[in-house]
């Protein structure tokens, strides 16, 4: 990321603008990927797993997910 130096605050607020798009959909699409790559993670249970009823796997998936 890059630093930018400014000689007043006109200069900056200008440069701003150039920055942000005017759009408020663009606005709001950077705004949705800035906070996705600010979540964690989803935990992902790898791995092949074998059940004998459907009520065994339903649990499984509750105890594991929440």
């Amino acid at each position: 990321m890059p630093i930018y130096k400014y000689r007043s605050l006109q200069q900056a607020e200008a440069h701003l603008q150039e920055l942000l798009p005017a759009d408020p959909l663009l606005r709001l699409k950077r705004l949705e990927k800035l906070l996705a790559g600010l979540r964690p993670p989803i935990v992902i249970q790898r791995g092949l797993f074998k059940f004998r009823t459907l009520e065994e796997a339903n649990q499984h998936r509750q105890a594991t997910t929440g």
